[in-house]
């Protein structure tokens, strides 16, 4: 049953209409974008700079997500954009959508110049942009977290962090994908991320990581 949730600094005629297309598609409006317009709204302005990680075991969590994402999207009027592999069958629903498919062909995530790839793709997209700021899922980082590793992907997302697109940015892993990998690689990950989500059907789940010292979880 989906349920209706407050998005604060919505206007009721943008929230009623949120409300009904949530139950029409009967999906609801979950807490991953409810956080990013907060931190939107909250700013009023276009240096915003939102990088999330999100984990994800099946796709059709992923496209519960991706819906309420375009909904939010195409109201606010940000610039729908995605990159990836056109065999992830996400992408090709992404690509139904119409959202704008940054990515350069031919696209080989294996490739031993993939940092200079990834820097090419993001231009791509903020030309086309042109100015709007942008609502990005990145697939990318997650098929160089496959075909090479985890400890690379980390390095593309610290690469990212030294120059952000203005917008909302979401990064996508499958939990299988970090199981497999080192705790470090993992932790690494984690904090090149501003907040982690974790999804589970159409709820959504916020992990919270801090460093604490055997004492204190001793203690407690």
């Amino acid at each position: 049953m989906a349920k209706d949730m407050l998005v604060r600094g919505l206007d009721e005629e943008i929230y009623s209409s949120l409300g009904s297309a949530a139950k029409e598609k009967g999906i609801s409006i979950n807490s991953l974008v409810k956080d990013a317009i907060d931190s939107w709204l909250s700013k009023k302005d276009n240096t915003v700079k939102i990088h999330h990680l999100v984990l994800y075991s099946d796709d059709k969590s992923m496209v519960s997500l991706l819906k309420s994402l375009d909904y939010f999207a195409k109201k606010s009027g940000w610039f729908k954009c995605h990159c990836g592999s056109n065999k992830n069958p996400v992408i090709k629903i992404l690509d139904e959508m119409k959202w704008y498919n940054g990515t350069i062909i031919p696209y080989d995530a294996n490739s031993k110049k993939i940092m200079n790839y990834c820097e090419d793709v993001m231009q791509k997209i903020s030309k086309k942009a042109k100015g709007q700021p942008i609502c990005c899922v990145d697939f990318m980082v997650r098929d160089i977290a496959n075909q090479k590793s985890l400890s690379q992907a980390v390095e593309i997302e610290h690469q990212y962090n030294q120059n952000r697109t203005s917008g909302l940015m979401f990064c996508p892993y499958k939990t299988p994908d970090l199981l497999s990998a080192g705790i470090e690689d993992m932790i690494e990950l984690f904090e090149e991320h501003d907040q982690i989500f974790i999804l589970k059907g159409d709820k959504v789940y916020k992990l919270h990581l801090t460093l604490e010292s055997i004492h204190k979880m001793i203690m407690n």
